[in-house]
């Protein structure tokens, strides 16, 4: 354990080097150093505080740019709406201005009509009445004759249940038949393995 060995306090004083057994002496900061430290701490913090300011200003008014847009616009559309609604007004106006007229006008006509052309209308009224009348009656009496007519149609072309039965007799017997072959078919091919 000496000079030479590596692990130990005096080895490593002899090369020079420090690990478990030689520990470094921690320097002590000057002054100065902490001095610049500080300068520097409080540099960044001012600078940080200058550009998260500005960044504060440019928010606020592109903030109060959109504000006033915002409000510039609901004016446009606030106006937009009050002028459809003069117009809407207007024309709502006109429309019961002619209406009036009209109906004024009908009045005239009908105070100038002689008693007699306005009997001569009611009857002309009345008769056309009669007619669509007399007319849904035919109808309406058509339409029993007509079911008759294919009432009797589907009884002639329905068949009568004997001739069902046989039908289905037949079908039974041509079923088996075509079993049995079947089964005489099968009974052959196992005789032949």
């Amino acid at each position: 354990m000496g000079k030479g060995d590596i692990k130990t306090k005096r080895g490593k004083i002899v090369r020079g080097t420090y690990g478990v057994r030689r520990k470094r002496e921690k320097r002590k900061e000057t002054v100065m150093a902490v001095k610049a430290k500080e300068a520097k701490a409080e540099a960044e913090a001012k600078a940080k505080a200058e550009v998260e300011a500005e960044v504060k200003v440019k928010e606020e008014a592109k903030a109060e740019v959109e504000a006033k847009a915002k409000v510039k616009e609901e004016a446009e559309v606030e106006a937009e709406v009050e002028a459809k609604a003069k117009v809407k007004e207007e024309a709502e106006a006109k429309v019961k201005a002619e209406v009036k007229e009209e109906a004024e006008e009908v009045k005239k006509t009908e105070a100038e009509k002689k008693p007699v052309e306005i009997k001569k209308e009611t009857e002309e009224k009345k008769i056309a009445e009669k007619k669509k009348a007399t007319a849904a009656k035919k109808t309406a009496e058509k339409k029993p004759v007509e079911k008759k007519k294919e009432t009797a149609v589907k009884k002639a072309t329905e068949k009568k249940p004997v001739e069902k039965k046989k039908e289905t007799v037949v079908k039974k017997a041509a079923e088996k038949k075509s079993e049995n072959k079947a089964k005489k078919d099968g009974s052959k091919e196992s005789d032949k393995d």
